[in-house]
């Protein structure tokens, strides 16, 4: 088997083909088989030929290597086709008259390509590339464009799937709820539509959704190999790097789809496949690499050894005394210092085996590497003329052209001897393969040339003990890891399931036996525990059966002693509640008459209650209104106050809070306002009085009790206004048909707490026709769920400016349209002050406070 000579590269490509035709191998011999499973044998099987291919064609060094090209193409053509199949049937076919159309398109487009590559190569004239060191076709670069649509075919499917199964119900679905009626609203709707698509692909949710984006990674994963395969053929990368990279790549991608199939694949799969699976690849990850550095050693040292002989035969060589030089030299051409490796002057100083060499030879073989070399860029050189390459010959000019196009690529670079460190390794082909080291000596260049046969040889001998080992490892691991595992892991847990399965058919005397004290073995011992439990469970429940009728009676009787006693602290806490209730309403009294700024409220406190055929309810909210006078004797303005408050705490408490606050308030504008009286103070310095006041008040409860309050002083006439808010939500403003926050942000902490923000209170102008809205949070805590079993509490802080436009400013509606977006998980209370200005007449003879009346 003189032919067969492993190169640098076989190891990788063997390393992965062995993984891969093990999966297909385990695919085909599953039972029951699914369609997609079907399918992604295929796919897998396709791959396996991939990789096959090249393994044949870095161990041939014989002109039949070139066939190669026929596994790689096919193969892949035929695993993108059932890659497309399989993304159509996974997790299920939901597009069935699509699947049967488009399935068939793709597995004929790829019997098409592959035989069109058939047939244009089978009388190809095959040349050798020492760069991947294979024989190979000129031939295949549109088939690589159908290789790369049927690799992104796929992606899309996937992309689609994962879209479509995703769920998404966040802020710009509002946007595409319905479908548009008009023309100028289809951009607005599609763009949203294009923004979800995105989300959902990105964020998956759901578990079709998360296994189709796994998939699409694996596909994004082997598209990054055409990549590499494209920097490669500018030189951006060298092939030794694309080699290992693909090699690699590939068998992680195809690994990572065959996990993510067994992961949510509906078959039923063992431990052990999954266990040994990922201890297969991990070895052979590893044995590539250490391969993959053992041979660069040895490459090295080929290198080291031919640059030896040359250095110390230097002196004979530069004498011409080729009586002295080593035998393995089979060559030694004399060139110009600046000639490149398609420059054809040169002199053949010695050739060992005139027979086998001729200058001819090598002229022709000058000519044959640059042809090849220039293919690509020859192509693009005709395809401007208007020229095809594979119908047309190219002129004299034209292969000039391409040559003076080539030589400034980055890849001529990388392979021309002018640029090339001296005596790097290089290669010729003259007939026969050559390897040659160059070294420059007064301006002329020596070319010395070895066997490129021997250099195989040499490479084969490491590369071939590298890949017994890792044959070894893997008939190792395949054969005696499951043996490893089947006592210390897969037999415990087959006894531990078989202890489900009995204890499922009603069996509670099983005992798994725990032989090792590890995971398995606790997690057996707690199995055993609750078995016991669930057995002593049993008896006593056979007990209370057989002693039914007594234990019931008794437990009758302490069921009922415990409601009787339950029921007494009800109607005393009721009692209570109905009491605080009592004590709390004329507090929260509208006690504003002024028509110039009209005030209205409701409060619907959250607590429900009934205190002997009386309902009531009780909470914390409080909205106070009244009118006041500021200035000194007929130089007096009418300010109407309006208050609206949230005393933290559930039920008694937060009433408790409210209840101090409805009492303190109430006294400071009984004094303010009786009879009549005129404040000779300013609005501010009354409400920077009563801040203080009220929150030493709270501050006495030692934090037991805090309040959030918004104030507001409106003079009547000119809609001046002076208010402060106590980290109350924001203050609204609707003004002509707008809904907007009038404050900004927070400027002050709670009644009851200390706030690192000094007091100061804020001014505000109204104009005529503005409505001002106080509301708590329970404008804001809505249940937008209250069917489901997970509450969706809103958290868009805005919500309650469109109720506000939506209503048109009036609270009943406001209070509608709240409770039609949800469940009200708070006390809500909502005051309304609308300002009029003087466009209305007041009685000022009613513009006093007297909540008493209400009462």
């Amino acid at each position: 088997m003189e032919f067969l000579k492993f190169s640098y590269y076989s190891v990788g490509t063997f390393a992965a083909f062995s993984i891969l035709f093990i999966i297909s191998i385990f695919l085909s011999l599953k039972k029951e088989k699914t369609v997609a499973t079907w399918w992604l044998l295929g796919m897998f099987s396709g791959y396996s030929a991939l990789l096959f291919g090249y393994v044949f064609a870095y161990s041939l060094l014989t002109p039949v290597g070139a066939f190669h090209r026929y596994f790689t193409v096919i193969g892949t053509l035929f695993a993108n086709a059932c890659f497309t199949a399989f993304a159509y049937h996974f997790p299920s076919n939901d597009r069935p008259k699509e699947a049967k159309i488009v399935i068939p398109i793709a597995l004929i487009l790829a019997l098409g390509a592959s035989l069109d590559f058939v047939f244009k190569t089978l009388t190809m004239d095959k040349s050798y590339n020492f760069i991947a060191h294979t024989f190979n076709f000129n031939y295949g670069g549109g088939t690589a464009i159908v290789i790369l649509f049927t690799q992104l075919f796929p992606f899309f499917l996937l992309a689609r799937k994962t879209i479509r199964y995703s769920e998404y119900s966040g802020k710009f679905n509002k946007f595409v709820e319905s479908k548009p009626n008009r023309f100028n609203e289809y951009p607005k709707y599609y763009f949203f539509k294009f923004i979800i698509g995105w989300i959902k692909y990105l964020n998956p949710t759901g578990k079709d959704a998360v296994a189709a984006k796994s998939f699409n990674k694996a596909l994004l994963i082997l598209l990054s190999i055409a990549i590499c395969n494209v920097l490669n053929k500018n030189g951006i990368i060298s092939y030794e790097m694309y080699a290992l990279i693909f090699a690699n790549v590939t068998l992680l991608a195809c690994f990572y789809v065959f996990i993510t199939y067994l992961n949510n694949s509906p078959e039923p799969t063992s431990f052990m496949v999954k266990l040994v699976g990922v201890s297969l690849v991990s070895m052979i990850l590893v044995l590539g690499y250490v391969a993959n550095i053992t041979l660069t050693i040895s490459e090295e040292d080929y290198d080291n050894e031919r640059k030896a002989q040359i250095l110390g035969s230097k002196t004979s060589i530069l004498e011409r005394d080729y009586e002295k030089i080593p035998a393995e030299i089979e060559y030694i051409l004399v060139r110009p210092k600046s000639a490149d490796l398609f420059d054809k002057s040169f002199t053949s100083e010695f050739i060992r085996q005139p027979n086998i060499l001729t200058p001819e030879l090598i002229t022709d073989g000058i000519e044959s590497y640059k042809n090849f070399q220039i293919q690509e860029v020859l192509a693009k050189v005709l395809k401007a003329n208007k020229r095809n390459l594979a119908k047309d010959k190219a002129t004299d000019e034209e292969i000039d052209e391409a040559v003076t196009q080539f030589k400034k690529t980055r890849q001529f670079k990388n392979i021309d001897t002018e640029n090339s460190i001296e005596l790097n390794r290089l290669y010729r082909e003259a007939k026969t393969l050559y390897v040659h080291y160059d070294f420059i000596e007064k301006n002329i260049k020596y070319e010395i040339g070895f066997s490129y046969n021997e250099y195989r040889k040499h490479t084969h001998k490491n590369a071939s003990k590298v890949l017994g080992i890792i044959f070894l490892a893997i008939l190792a691991l395949l054969l005696l890891f499951p043996k490893i595992f089947q006592s210390s892991l897969v037999d415990p847990l087959n006894n531990l399931l078989d202890g489900v399965k009995k204890v499922n058919d009603g069996d509670l005397n099983i005992i798994v036996p725990v032989k090792v004290q590890d995971e398995i073995g606790y997690l057996s011992m707690s199995f055993n525990s609750m078995v016991s439990s669930i057995k002593q469970a049993r008896k006593d429940l056979q007990d209370y059966a057989d002693n039914l009728e007594e234990k019931v009676k008794e437990r009758t009787r302490e069921v009922q002693e415990k409601m009787d006693e339950v029921h007494k602290l009800k109607v005393q806490q009721d009692g209570d509640y109905f009491l605080t209730s009592l004590l709390a309403k004329p507090l929260f009294y509208n006690a504003n008459r002024s028509k110039k700024s009209a005030t209205e409220f409701i409060i619907k406190q959250k607590k429900k209650f009934e205190f002997r055929n009386k309902t009531a309810d009780l909470g914390g909210d409080i909205c106070i209104t009244g009118n006041l006078r500021f200035g000194f004797g007929n130089q007096n303005k009418r300010f109407t106050m309006i208050l609206n408050g949230d005393a933290m705490g559930k039920s008694m408490q937060g009433a408790g809070g409210s209840l101090v606050m409805g009492v303190v308030i109430n006294s400071i504008m009984s004094r303010s306002a009786s009879n009549k009286r005129i404040l000779e103070v300013s609005p501010e310095q009354w409400l920077t009085d009563l801040y203080y006041e009220v929150n030493s008040v709270f501050k006495s409860f030692n934090g037991t009790m805090v309040i959030s309050v918004t104030i507001f002083l409106v003079d009547d006439n000119t809609g001046e206004a002076f208010y402060f808010n106590a980290e109350h939500p924001f203050s609204v403003l609707y003004r002509d048909g707008v809904a907007s926050f009038i404050e900004e942000g927070l400027t002050l902490r709670k009644l009851g707490s200390d706030s690192e923000y000094e007091f100061q209170v804020h001014k505000f102008q109204f104009e005529v026709g503005d409505k001002l809205i106080l509301a708590s949070d329970g404008r804001d805590d809505i249940d937008l769920t209250p069917n489901e079993s997970v509450r969706t509490i809103n958290e868009n802080e805005f919500l309650f400016l469109d109720i506000v436009k939506e209503a048109d400013g009036s609270i009943h509606k406001m209070e509608e349209i709240l409770y039609s977006k949800g469940t009200i998980t708070d006390d809500l209370s909502i005051l309304k002050l609308e300002f009029f200005g003087n466009t209305v007449e007041d009685d000022t003879s009613q513009m006093t406070y007297t909540p008493e009346a209400e009462t």
